[in-house]
Parts: structure tokens; C-alpha cells; sequence
């Protein structure tokens, strides 16, 4: 797992580095996680969520699933904690998501598209993505 954090101003952006697609995926997860932290530990016991989602490309497909992480971390409040499974098809994914209930920090208004990447290295993947804070 390997992924860092770059400042802006007013943004934020998530470069990672990944073996495969899938864990490009879970990382991005583990960093959505970690940024909107309320630092209270565990509240309830887990909770379990699916997601389906739809995009022409991989780095829309991230991009959605980031916006779908932070909406239910929002709405929910349930904040991500790991990825049960997911499975990749050509213009989307299915994944179910262990959360745990809190009070995710308000940090993230938006995913954006700028500078937004999800490409092949000789290792395996490298993705960016860009939050407006």
C-alpha cells in the first residue's frame, strides 16, 4: 500500500501506487477513511455496505467512488474502514464496504476532475485525484 497526501490551497491531492486496479480502489478507501477521521475510535459495531457504480473510464470510476465515500461518511456518517471485496468490470464496480459510525470531519466538498489519473506503471497502477477542501 503506498499513497501520500498533497497540499493545495483550498485542495487536497491523493496520488497512489498500487499493484492492481482492485488496490488502487482499497487505498483510496484507507486515505478517505483516514482524512475524514473523527479521532473517536469506534462508536458502534461495523457496518456493512454495498455500492454499484457506473463510469466510462477508471479514473471516473475512482472518482465516483471517492464522492460515494465521502457522501455516505456525510450523510451516514459512516466512515470508511476497508474494502470486503470488489469486483472490477469495463465501465464499473460492485464492492461491499465495512464502515464504522461517526462524525467524519466536514474536510471534503467535492471530487473533482482536475488532474484526476488512473494509469498503468511497470508496477502496476498509479492514480490521482484531486478534493476541493
Amino acid at each position: 500500500m503506498a499513497y501520500e497526501w498533497v497540499e493545495h490551497t483550498a485542495e487536497v491531492e491523493l496520488l497512489i501506487e498500487a499493484g492492481s486496479e482492485e488496490q488502487v480502489f482499497a487505498d483510496a478507501l484507507t486515505a478517505v477513511g483516514e482524512l475524514l477521521d473523527d479521532g473517536m475510535g469506534a462508536h458502534d459495531a461495523d457496518v456493512a455496505y454495498d455500492v454499484t457504480l457506473t463510469a466510462p473510464d477508471r479514473a471516473a470510476l475512482l472518482a465516483a467512488w471517492m464522492d460515494e465515500l465521502v457522501y455516505r461518511a456525510e450523510v451516514d456518517g459512516l466512515l470508511p474502514e476497508a474494502v470486503e471485496r470488489i469486483e472490477l468490470a469495463d465501465d464499473g464496480l460492485s464492492a461491499a464496504v465495512r464502515a464504522r459510525r461517526g462524525e467524519p470531519r466536514p474536510f471534503v466538498k467535492a471530487v473533482t476532475y482536475h488532474r484526476l489519473a488512473f494509469e498503468p506503471t511497470a508496477d502496476g497502477w498509479q492514480a490521482t485525484v484531486v478534493l476541493d477542501v
